[in-house]
């Protein structure tokens, strides 16, 4: 009983990726080859134009977001950073609400070459979307 459980929770873990759905700044759908091509592009004249990576998630997602900022600034050599800082999202989320969390940090700290990498479960996190 116990290995099927395990079985089956592999399964799944090892399907997630052809499920996962992926969408550009404008909301158009992204089939995942060509959102890997766009990615890359994307990443890689980032790099060329001297810009940085920004990270935004929710729970289990923002864990994802911290983990990528150190792959992308130790592996890669290209700047990135996460805007889950719980006391800054506290006080922003205190003073903005917690909607604007991710997006006033874009605000304050994007520049026109950096790329901001927004993940999110279910797509519809309003803190995500708004940033």
């Amino acid at each position: 009983m116990k290995s099927t459980v395990v079985a089956d929770y592999f399964d799944t873990l090892a399907a997630l990726p052809q499920r996962a759905i992926v969408s550009d700044r404008d909301g158009r759908f992204l089939a995942l080859d060509k959102f890997y091509r766009y990615t890359t592009r994307a990443i890689v004249e980032l790099r060329d134009n001297g810009g940085k990576l920004m990270f935004v998630g929710n729970g289990g997602s923002a864990s994802i977001a911290s983990h990528m900022v150190i792959d992308f600034s130790k592996n890669a050599g290209i700047p990135a950073l996460s805007f889950n800082d719980g006391v800054v999202m506290s006080a922003l989320s205190n003073d903005e609400g917690y909607d604007q969390v991710f997006a006033r940090q874009v605000e304050f700290y994007a520049h026109a070459d950096d790329l901001l990498i927004a993940i999110s479960s279910s797509g519809n996190s309003r803190n995500i979307v708004n940033a």
